[in-house]
C-alpha cells in the first residue's frame, strides 16, 4: 500500500482509464508534432525515394539539433509510460517503455514517408527510441526520490526540491542562452567559441543591467531554501549556501555559455547572482512567519497564486504592448497553428532550450495540482487550471512585443504539468481531501 501526503495510506493507484487516457492523449501529442499539417500522398516513385534518403541520412548541424529534440519529445512518453505503469518489475516497465517508444517513432517514420512537408530518417528512430528509454529511466529515478521524501518535513505537501530542482534548471538554461540577449558568435567549435568570447569580452555600460532578469532568478533563491530547510538546514544557513553558490554558478553558467556562441556579459551574472540571494534572503525572513499564519489549502493556494504569477513574468516580459491590427494578424496566422514549426525553421540550441524551459517552468505547477486540486470536480478539477493557464499566457503574448503565439508552447507546457502531476501521484502522495479521509478513522 503505497503512503500518501500526510502520512496515511492511500489505496487509490491510477485506474485503467487513466492509464489509457494518459498514454493516448501524449501520443496524440507526438503524433500532432511529428505529422502536422496532415498532408498525404501515395506516389509510390516520391514514397521510394524519401524511403532512400530516410537509409541515408546526413550527420548536419541540423541533424544533431533535431536528434536532441527528438529525444526531448519522447523522453516525455517514457516517463508517460514509466508513471502509469501496473507493474512493478522496474527494467521490464522500462523496456517496454522504450519498446513502445521505438514501434511509435517507427509508425510516425512510416507515415512521414507519405508525407511532402516531413522528412523521415531512420537516425529519428534511434534518437526517438534512446529518448523513450531514457525518459523512462529519468522517471523510475524521480518516482524514487520523491517517494523517499514521504513522511519527512514539508512545507507545502509536495518535496519543496520537487519544485525547486525543475525551477532551478530552467533559470538555469535562460543564463546559458537568454531569450533577449542573444548575439552569437562564430560558428565553430566550443573552445575557439570560447576564445571568440574572451577576445569580445567587456564590462559593458551600467544601462545594459538586465533588470528584468532579477525577478524571474528570485524564486530559485526562495525555493532553493525551503527544500533545503525541508532537509533540515536552518533558515540562515541554507540562505546563506543558496547565495554563495548561486554565486559561483551564475558565474560559470555565463562563461559556459560562451562555448555555445553566446557572448560573456558579467552585468548578467551579476543580476542573476542578486536575484537568487534576494530570494533566499527573503524566503529565510518570511517562510517563517507566512508557515505560522498559512496553514493547509490557504499556504498551498498561495503558493500556486505566486508560482503563477512568476509564469507571467515568463511569459509576458518585457510587458510592452503592441495593439495594431497587423501585428495581430500576424500571431493569429495559420503557420502559428502548426506545432514547432517555428522550432522547425529555427535549427539551434536556442530551440531545444526554449522547449526544455517551458517543460520544467510547468511541471512544479503540475506537482502542487496533484495535491492541491483547485476543484475535485467541474471545469477546474485535476490538471484543467494549469491548461488554462497555459494556453491565457500564451494567448496574451498576442498584445506583447517581441513574443509570438505558438501552439507548440502550450502542448510543452501542459506536458510539463502533466508529468509533475503523474510523478507527484504515482509516488503515493494524494489529494489533501482524501489523504485527511483516510486518516481520520485512525484518529478516532
Amino acid at each position: 500500500m503505497r503512503r500518501d501526503a500526510t502520512g496515511g495510506e492511500n489505496p487509490h493507484d491510477f485506474g485503467r482509464g487513466t492509464r489509457l487516457g494518459a498514454r493516448l492523449a501524449f501520443g496524440a501529442v507526438i503524433l500532432i508534432a511529428t505529422l502536422s499539417p496532415w498532408r498525404f500522398e501515395a506516389d509510390l516513385g516520391q514514397v521510394l525515394e524519401e524511403l532512400r534518403r530516410a537509409l541515408s541520412p546526413s550527420l548536419s548541424p541540423r541533424d544533431l539539433v533535431d536528434g536532441v529534440r527528438n529525444v526531448a519529445l519522447f523522453a516525455g512518453w517514457g516517463a508517460v509510460w514509466f508513471a502509469t505503469a501496473e507493474s512493478v518489475r522496474i527494467w521490464r516497465v522500462v523496456l517496454v517503455a522504450g519498446a513502445t517508444g521505438a514501434a511509435l517513432s517507427l509508425l510516425v517514420e512510416v507515415a512521414q514517408l507519405l508525407s511532402p512537408p516531413r522528412t523521415a530518417s531512420v537516425l529519428d528512430v534511434i534518437t526517438n527510441s534512446a529518448g523513450a528509454l531514457g525518459g523512462a529511466m529519468l522517471a523510475a529515478l524521480a518516482l524514487a526520490w520523491v517517494g523517499s521524501a514521504w513522511g519527512g518535513r514539508s512545507l507545502v505537501g509536495v518535496p519543496a526540491a520537487l519544485l525547486a530542482v525543475p525551477y532551478a534548471c530552467a533559470a538555469m538554461l535562460e543564463a546559458l542562452i537568454p531569450l533577449f540577449r542573444q548575439e552569437t558568435l562564430a560558428w565553430g567549435g566550443p573552445l575557439p567559441r570560447l576564445r571568440a568570447a574572451l577576445a569580445h569580452f567587456q564590462a559593458g555600460p551600467a544601462l545594459s543591467f538586465p533588470l528584468l532578469d532579477l525577478p524571474l532568478f528570485f524564486p530559485a533563491g526562495a525555493l532553493a531554501v525551503a527544500a533545503l530547510v525541508e532537509r533540515g538546514r536552518s533558515y540562515r544557513a541554507a540562505a546563506i549556501t543558496v547565495a554563495l553558490a548561486g554565486a559561483v554558478l551564475w558565474g560559470f553558467l555565463e562563461v559556459a555559455g560562451a562555448t555555445v556562441g553566446q557572448p560573456i556579459e558579467p552585468l548578467a551574472a551579476v543580476a542573476h547572482a542578486l536575484g537568487v540571494a534576494a530570494g533566499a534572503a527573503a524566503a529565510a525572513l518570511w517562510l517563517p512567519k507566512l508557515t505560522t499564519r498559512l496553514h493547509g489549502s490557504r499556504r498551498a493556494f498561495a503558493l500556486l497564486a505566486a508560482y503563477a504569477a512568476v509564469l507571467a513574468l515568463w511569459s509576458w516580459r518585457p510587458f510592452v504592448p503592441e495593439l495594431t491590427i497587423s501585428a495581430i494578424r500576424t500571431e493569429l496566422s495559420p503557420a502559428r497553428l502548426v506545432p514547432l514549426r517555428a522550432h522547425a525553421e529555427r535549427v539551434d540550441l536556442f530551440s531545444v532550450v526554449d522547449i526544455s524551459a517551458l517543460f520544467l517552468l510547468y511541471l512544479p505547477l503540475g506537482a502542487l495540482l496533484a495535491v492541491w486540486p483547485l476543484r475535485r470536480r467541474g471545469p477546474f478539477r485535476q490538471l484543467l487550471p494549469a491548461l488554462y493557464l497555459a494556453m491565457l499566457l500564451e494567448t496574451g503574448q498576442i498584445l506583447i512585443a517581441e513574443r509570438f503565439f505558438d501552439i507548440t508552447d502550450i502542448l510543452v507546457q501542459s506536458a510539463g504539468a502533466a508529468a509533475g502531476w503523474l510523478v507527484v501521484r504515482r509516488a503515493g502522495f494524494a489529494p489533501y481531501g482524501e489523504a485527511l479521509a483516510a486518516a481520520a478513522p485512525r484518529r478516532r
